[in-house]
């Protein structure tokens, strides 16, 4: 999967099952900050209007849109 990059657009695309609060499918944000690679690599996403502040990691189901 590509590595998203600082201002692209994601959208959830499946369940978040290691979350016992996971984003709704469908939800979709921007990327504002991403870790450099490595073992705990993430990305911060702005998931505006909705007011979540729960950060993306590699294996979640997202796309880049």
């Amino acid at each position: 999967m590509p590595r998203p990059k600082v201002g692209d657009k994601v959208r959830v695309v499946g369940i978040m099952p290691d979350d016992p609060d996971p984003l709704p499918v469908g939800l979709e944000g921007v990327v504002t900050y991403v870790s450099p690679p490595g073992r705990y690599e993430q990305y911060q996403v702005d998931w505006r209007p909705s007011g979540r502040c729960l950060n993306l990691l590699p294996h979640d189901p997202f796309i880049i849109l």
